[in-house]
């Protein structure tokens, strides 16, 4: 609170009070004159001051009743919103939960298999390649030894007719 507001309320506080002292004053002054004297005009004031004093005392309750209603308003906001923010915050929690379970789930499957099957992949054609390029040398070195032992097999035989 700065000095000024709280200047401020002080000061409202003091004439309040001020005007408290003035009413009884002359209320005291207006009951203690008819006492001595009985005076219409008087009693008139003395009726007046009374009903001014019963419209103050009206207007604070007015006021009063007022600032209470906003202090139970504003109570009532604050638990309302930290209860919304409790149940959303839990509720929040678990739906994220749930979601980011079930994508998680979702992605590591597709982008496992799709890495996995690309590996799978490129390892089997290497592997492929290589036993493949190894086994065709090997069976064309036997072919061709196999080939190159009949021809000459028979052009011995073939000399030795």
């Amino acid at each position: 609170m700065s000095l000024s507001t709280l200047s401020a309320r002080f000061q409202g506080r003091q004439t309040q009070f001020h005007i408290e002292l003035l009413y009884g004053a002359l209320f005291i002054l207006g009951f203690g004159y008819l006492v001595f004297r009985v005076d219409a005009r008087v009693a008139a004031f003395e009726g007046g001051l009374v009903v001014g004093y019963l419209l103050r005392i009206w207007e604070k309750m007015s006021i009063y009743e007022r600032l209470v209603e906003e202090a139970v308003s504003r109570e009532a906001e604050t638990q309302v919103e930290a209860e919304v923010q409790e149940q959303v915050g839990e509720r929040v929690g678990a739906e994220v939960e749930e979601r980011v379970d079930a994508e998680v789930e979702e992605r590591v499957d597709e982008e496992v298999g799709e890495q996995v099957d690309e590996r799978v992949e490129e390892q089997v054609d290497q592997r492929v390649e290589e036993r493949v390029g190894e086994e065709v040398e090997e069976k064309v070195d036997e072919r061709m030894e196999e080939r190159i032992e009949e021809v000459v097999e028979n052009r011995v035989e073939e000399a030795e007719e």
